[in-house]
């Protein structure tokens, strides 16, 4: 029984004149169609980068450096700290014998060694985590180059995070020959200095660090806090 076209669902249509062609041309004496070629599954592999990270011998060399940097800002601005306490405990006890000038201007004086340590201790912050960020980007850029040598030599077409696989064959992970790899070629990462923009260097231009006003009300206790 013949039906209607506007009864046939479109797709139908589709694949069939798909699947009717090489019979056709077959029937008329025309040529095959050449047949396509399948590809085959891509050889795959996953790497444990944050392992890397925090195994290799770069990477722990780096978090060393960067420990001791630490304990050493903490020291500094923990003495800081407590003369900027006892500059505070002082001039509270000279408010009783200076004129409202002269405490005034003390007053003014100690507020400004509150702002430039804070802005100090911002400054250090930031410079410590310039320098961990540029000895990571270190570490990352020769891991890379060691994981696409590894991947070359086991003939491999795509590499993945091994955090963003749910589930993965041991056989399939290649962290162990990267790690490896990675020691040999970078065996520790100085830990620079650290340096910001000039302009944020300028006074007021760290975070949370306002310019001294004039006429402003008695700075609370210092606190200046160490960097992290």
């Amino acid at each position: 029984m013949l039906r209607r076209i506007n009864h046939i669902h479109l797709a139908v249509l589709f694949f069939a004149a798909v699947l009717a062609a090489p019979f056709a041309a077959k029937a008329a004496g025309a040529a095959p169609a050449p047949t396509q070629t399948k590809l085959a599954p891509p050889v795959t592999a996953v790497i444990d980068i944050q392992r890397i990270l925090r195994e290799s011998t770069a990477a722990q060399s780096v978090r060393k450096q960067l420990d001791a940097r630490r304990g050493k800002l903490r020291d500094e601005f923990a003495k800081l700290e407590n003369d900027l306490r006892a500059a505070e405990q002082e001039l509270q006890r000279q408010r009783s014998v200076l004129s409202a000038e002269a405490f005034e201007e003390k007053r003014q004086a100690y507020a400004r060694r509150v702002d430039e340590a804070q802005r100090k201790a911002d400054i250090s912050r930031r410079e410590l985590d310039s320098a961990f960020q540029e000895a990571l980007k270190q570490i990352q850029t020769a891991m890379l180059e060691v994981a696409q040598d590894v991947a070359q030599r086991m003939n491999l077409d795509l590499v993945l995070p091994r955090s963003q696989v749910i589930f993965v064959s041991q056989d399939m992970d290649i962290t162990e020959p990267v790690l490896k790899g990675l020691n040999a070629k970078l065996a520790s990462v100085k830990l620079t200095e650290g340096t910001l923009p000039s302009d944020e260097l300028k006074p007021g231009a760290a975070e949370g660090t306002p310019a001294p006003k004039t006429g402003a009300k008695p700075a609370a206790p210092a606190k200046t806090p160490a960097p992290k």
